[in-house]
């Protein structure tokens, strides 16, 4: 597929999802790797921009240049924001009271503390990607369940061979004693690739995951 195709299809994908306001967004392709510039009202919305762009078929990878621009409504104090994530968090039954802490700076939210599970990380952050007035994420909860490497090994590799959108054959898998699982093979599609490291966090003891699978 030729770029300005491929740059077409993303573009038509950006305007066909009604939960994105892609109208201040740029789009570029080259050798099959989309470049995003420009700006977005919301984290919310430039995480929306880039699945988006991730759904179509033919895409490599994606750079992200995307700068949030609040608006003026969404211009809350760091102090707001951090009571408003804390109250979310709180209300979230997955996620153990406590475990998580937030701290602000410019609306910026950054997580700390610690869990057992990736669901559980992976909750308190799309909780608080469409909270009001937060312009960026950073996830550093860290996961405590540690599992014997094989067990992880094979728990990952028996979690592919169930999944359909997935070919297990073809992905390697190596963990260390850590729980750092790399991958690495090839798929047909970023929606596969995802489907893969998706099924490596669902496995317990898992603490990083090293994606290093690619699109054919």
């Amino acid at each position: 597929m030729n770029s300005e195709k491929l740059r077409r299809y993303v573009l038509e994908e950006l305007k066909f999802d009604p939960r994105i306001d892609a109208s201040g967004v740029g789009v570029s392709v080259d050798n099959r790797l989309v470049t995003l510039t420009g700006h977005v009202n919301s984290y919310a919305d430039k995480t929306a921009v880039v699945d988006a762009a991730a759904r179509v078929k033919g895409v490599r990878g994606i750079v992200v240049e995307l700068e949030v621009r609040r608006s003026p409504e969404f211009q809350l104090t760091d102090e707001e924001v951090a009571k408003r994530a804390a109250t979310v968090l709180d209300w979230n039954t997955a996620i153990p009271r406590g475990a998580v802490k937030v701290t602000v700076e410019d609306g910026c939210l950054t997580l700390s503390g610690s869990v057992d599970w990736q669901y559980q990380r992976a909750e308190a952050e799309q909780d608080l990607r469409r909270l009001a007035g937060v312009a960026g994420l950073k996830n550093e909860i860290v996961l405590r369940r540690v599992s014997k490497k094989e067990d992880i090994k094979n728990s990952i590799k028996e979690a592919m061979h169930r999944r359909a959108d997935v070919q297990a054959s073809a992905i390697c898998v190596d963990v260390d004693e850590e729980g750092q699982v790399v991958l690495k093979g090839k798929v047909e599609d970023w929606v596969a690739r995802n489907a893969v490291e998706d099924a490596a966090w669902l496995v317990a003891g898992v603490k990083k995951v090293d994606n290093r699978v690619k699109v054919r």
